[in-house]
């Protein structure tokens, strides 16, 4: 095996984790566009399920707890009444469900012990 081409192999396929094309990256994603992606949601919905099985706890409350946020935000967006404006519907729910997520995520690392 010729080393230089795994070298070289590497070089290209690993350019793609460079700063300044993982942050060009990150500034290109939609969140609306990303939490309605089937291969995202169901890379989330098999590690929950993976974590729920080998009782990951930290884990699968990371996950739901990430996940549940991001729906939340995308929700509390959508809901604008114009530009640079949140209506206070969307704010008060943003409040109660952002509470709930955290209190269960609380719950789940350190108060429930199985």
């Amino acid at each position: 095996m010729d080393y230089s081409t795994v070298v070289e192999f590497l070089k290209e396929h690993l350019e793609d984790f460079e700063t300044q094309n993982v942050i060009e990256r990150l500034q290109e994603l939609d969140l609306s566009n990303l939490l309605h992606d089937p291969y995202l949601l169901g890379g989330i919905a098999l590690l929950a399920i993976v974590a729920l099985f080998m009782r990951w706890r930290v884990l699968l409350t990371t996950l739901l707890t990430v996940s549940g946020f991001a729906g939340l935000v995308a929700y509390t967006l959508e809901q604008r009444g114009g530009p640079g404006s949140l209506n206070t519907d969307a704010l008060v729910t943003f409040v109660i469900i952002g509470a709930s997520i955290v209190g269960a995520a609380i719950y789940l690392l350190f108060i429930k012990t199985e």
